[in-house]
């Protein structure tokens, strides 16, 4: 039985997660705990919403095809998710902790540290983009035959996915951006905002059908 609440919520979902991590990069977050905890709250949404947003566009996809293509890519993006949570995680956790940690020592080595430390949400950065980059592929590969989307959206998804696995590949450990290449994120980061609109008008469609 078509879900047309889910599709819809599921929609919305994507949409304001993109909002939030797009908020968590630009607003000035105070350097105070409570500034530390509200940034940290505001990004996790964005991972968490997403899972809700992905499991809405596998059950919307799912409604009319099921195939291994779809599972998978919805397999992929809960595991790039849970590890982008993990990677805010630490990122924010260095930095919150970073001055007490440092404490006593001189700059040289203080500065060490912290590139030291940043190496590790660097790695995780790395494995979400990776393993996003294949819910891309596989997401692709099950909307070119589902109707309401089809092989544009396909296209553009696995397209997508496979210029971020290659980029981070190329510049690994470090991001894409700071070594001269393309950042391919805020075009992802348009993308779900289109398909996730796109989830919110077939579901609305959907309920005016008989």
């Amino acid at each position: 039985m078509p879900n047309r609440a889910l599709w819809t919520g599921g929609g919305i979902a994507g949409i304001v997660s993109v909002i939030c991590y797009t908020l968590a990069i630009t607003l000035p977050w105070p350097d105070t705990q409570t500034g530390v905890v509200t940034s940290l709250l505001v990004v996790s949404a964005w991972p968490i919403l997403s899972i809700v947003y992905s499991y809405a566009l596998y059950d919307y996809i799912a409604a009319e095809r099921r195939s291994t293509a779809n599972r998978l890519g919805f397999v992929f993006a809960v595991a790039a998710f849970a590890t982008v949570l993990s990677m805010i995680v630490v990122q924010l956790a260095v930095g919150a902790g970073m001055d007490e940690i440092s404490a006593g020592l001189d700059a040289q080595t203080s500065n060490a540290l912290r590139r030291g430390l940043r190496l590790i949400d660097h790695g995780l950065d790395v494995a979400w983009d990776i393993l996003i980059g294949m819910a891309l592929i596989f997401s692709g590969l099950a909307l070119r035959r589902r109707s309401g989307f089809g092989p544009i959206w396909a296209f553009i998804s696995a397209l997508l996915g496979a210029m971020l696995i290659a980029l981070n590949a190329a510049t690994f450990p470090w991001p894409p951006a700071d070594r001269g290449l393309v950042d391919v994120g805020p075009a992802i980061g348009l993308f779900v905002i289109a398909l996730a609109t796109r989830l919110v008008f077939l579901a609305r469609r959907a309920r005016s059908e008989p």
